[in-house]
């Protein structure tokens, strides 16, 4: 990653995640979960069959990715997030982890990783922080903290 300013216009680049496509906030979520917290670059190859979309489909979405400054992606080398993809990725895994602890602690419910991926992108944030307030039990292993800044997800 270099350090001279990003010459892609900022109208291009999701600033929140309520900026972001859904499709491409799954993808960022998506390498978050695989690179894990080495930050390790992630294949498509991996990206396809974590997402189950075929390969040409995997390979579009990073060149895109890439494009607008979310991932650096060096063809067959893999794809790791870029500071702002990061961010956005870390914003859908808070959302994700209090959707999928809602469901396990309050309605006692297992409910698919995509369902809940899904319920936590459609939400409004503040329904998203008011699911937050009625888990009393810790979240899964992938909850951070929120993009704004508060609390961790974990009791």
């Amino acid at each position: 990653m270099s350090s001279e300013p990003d010459p892609r216009p900022s109208s291009s680049r999701p600033q929140s995640l309520a900026d972001t496509e859904r499709g491409i906030a799954r993808y960022l979520f998506a390498i978050s979960v695989l690179s894990g917290p080495d930050s390790d670059k992630v294949t498509t190859g991996e990206l396809q069959e974590y997402l189950n979309v075929a390969p040409a489909s995997a390979t579009e979405m990073v060149a895109k990715l890439d494009e607008r400054g979310l991932v650096e992606y060096e063809k067959y080398q893999g794809v790791q997030l870029t500071d702002r993809g990061g961010t956005l990725a870390s914003a859908a895994a808070w959302r994700f982890c209090v959707v999928s602890t809602f469901f396990e602690s309050v309605l006692d419910m297992t409910v698919a990783d995509q369902t809940a991926f899904d319920i936590g992108y459609a939400l409004p944030k503040d329904g998203v922080s008011r699911l937050r307030a009625l888990v009393d039990s810790a979240c899964l292993e992938l909850c951070p903290t929120a993009d704004d800044g508060s609390e961790p997800c974990v009791a």
